[in-house]
């Protein structure tokens, strides 16, 4: 097993031997943890048998911000059995953010599948992420619960609200995309080239879209369930977050005018419209 560190973080698997993975591997899927114990050893045996299944050439890398549960000495007792994982613990600045980030950073490949570890994203839906990306090009792919065949089950009625409500308000700055929030999604790491992104709380995709380099983006339905393992991370904090989040993508993109993102998605939304009406029209 090979170990080593990165800045303020503790390496552990086959990652720090990153440069022999780019050609062995075509996909990582990242998975950020925080106390995930009962899910961790789950999640990773059915994400390698979908690779199994799919002919995936897939790494799992894990992103850990320093558990006390078991989690980290779970994850270590499975890399001496499994050639294509790995395993980052983090010390500070820990969040869910900050871990995407960190491990889209640190990723042995170019195409990446972040899915949290608590089942709510459904893993067997990660070979038609890996479609879109591979084979047609598509620099973003999102799992979206508010496209026609997505939707949630088991949610609180508040976060449900919660949710939607932050969905709306992403479609303000991003229209093209319904579920900007998602925090399962795939991307190509070209959209990240150049990018000064500043990730905070929950929503790494939504920074992904309004500071990435990107120009395609595919929304594909899915069905959130409630983790029934473990606890919800989300705090009041996450709204404040959000909502500076927001100014911040807006400011990034009309004051500093480092990015053309906002512009771009309502050109693309308003185009998509037009089309839909011609069709109706004809």
């Amino acid at each position: 097993m090979y170990a080593g560190r990165s800045k303020n973080n503790e390496i552990f698997g086959f990652l720090s031997d990153s440069m022999y993975l780019k050609d062995e591997y075509n996909l990582t899927v990242l998975i950020p943890t925080f106390n995930e114990r009962e899910n961790i050893r789950p999640m990773i045996l059915t994400v390698n048998e979908i690779f199994h299944r799919s002919g995936i050439r897939g790494h799992i890398l894990i992103v850990d911000d320093n558990s006390w549960d078991g989690t980290i000495e779970e994850v270590k007792s499975l890399i001496p059995s499994f050639r294509n994982l790995s395993l980052i613990v983090r010390y500070d600045n820990h969040g869910l953010s900050p871990s995407l980030y960190e491990g889209l950073l640190l990723s042995p490949t170019n195409l990446v599948q972040c899915i949290d570890c608590d089942f709510s994203h459904p893993p067997e839906l990660i070979p038609e992420f890996y479609r879109y990306l591979k084979e047609e090009n598509v620099d973003m792919v999102i799992g979206s619960r508010y496209v026609r065949g997505g939707g949630s089950v088991n949610w609180p009625l508040i976060r449900r609200i919660l949710s939607y409500g932050a969905a709306v308000l992403g479609r303000f700055i991003i229209p093209v995309v319904h579920d900007s929030g998602s925090g399962f999604f795939a991307i190509n790491r070209r959209t990240l080239t150049g990018a000064r992104l500043t990730p905070r709380g929950f929503r790494m995709g939504f920074e992904i879209l309004g500071k990435g380099r990107w120009q395609s983006v595919k929304e594909i339905p899915f069905i959130f369930r409630n983790r029934n393992a473990g606890k919800s991370k989300l705090k009041p904090l996450i709204i404040i977050q959000f909502l500076i989040q927001m100014g911040g993508i807006l400011t990034y993109n009309f004051i500093f005018r480092a990015s053309d993102n906002v512009i771009m998605a309502w050109r693309l939304h308003l185009f998509k419209k037009y089309n839909q009406s011609q069709q109706k029209i004809t």
